[in-house]
């Protein structure tokens, strides 16, 4: 299993400011590329499986944005934080909350691709979660499942891409703190976000995480879904 190529620092200028005067600034960057993402065609776009091992991102991105395409069996999503004050922050918790789950729908056809683009450089961490096995509209901390039998699978996966998440953390003043956060399915069609929770010295702030606005959506392989 390759890992992504994890060039210099996080966070530059084309990063959302979530929250552009607070402790914490803070992105998260759905992995769309050919190394960190499979995809299937939905039902009545089957012309798109030839095209998808030759397209590039802005395609991928705008078939995806029109539902015509999804990603399938584990989602990739990079986060990136800096220290945007004097005073150190902590970053304590990020939670996962399945905001739809519903059965996989029929005519999914999954492009041939595997990942595979030459290891480089990891981010720190990062944290694999089996969101067949989350409640709908319930957060589930990252804390709460480490070390979950049903989570093992999932863990594994994870240590392709990062060291194991431990929290809390601190970031100092510029500091840049990134992890891959991995969502999983291995039977259904799944919207998820995220949500991170940080003390900035004063007060707990939050930042929800999601795809542009849109819940990140993954999809179970159809040719391995049950």
């Amino acid at each position: 299993m390759a890992g992504l190529a994890f060039a210099g620092p996080l966070l530059s200028s084309v990063y959302d400011h979530v929250f552009t005067q607070d402790s914490v600034v803070v992105e998260a960057d759905q992995q769309n590329g050919y190394c960190t993402s499979t995809w299937a065609t939905l039902p009545g776009n089957d012309e798109l499986l030839p095209r998808l091992p030759k397209a590039d991102e802005r395609e991928i991105v705008r078939w995806e944005r029109e539902q015509r395409i999804v990603q399938r069996q584990t989602l990739r999503v990079l986060i990136g934080l800096r220290g945007n004050t004097d005073k150190a922050a902590q970053l304590r918790d990020v939670t996962i909350t399945v905001v739809r789950r519903d059965p996989l729908p029929q005519g999914v056809l999954p492009d041939v691709r595997t990942l595979g683009c030459g290891n480089g450089e990891e981010p720190p961490e990062a944290a694999g979660v089996n969101l067949d096995l989350l409640a709908v509209g319930r957060p589930v901390s990252l804390n709460a499942l480490s070390g979950k039998p049903g989570q093992r699978a999932a863990a594994k996966e994870a240590l392709d891409w990062g060291k194991p998440v431990s929290l809390p953390h601190s970031l100092n003043s510029g500091e840049v703190y990134s992890l891959y956060l991995l969502g999983r399915t291995e039977a259904y069609d799944v919207r998820w976000k995220a949500t991170l929770t940080w003390w900035d010295g004063e007060k707990t702030k939050t930042a929800e995480l999601n795809n542009g606005g849109r819940p990140f959506r993954v999809m179970a392989d159809p040719g391995k879904a049950p």
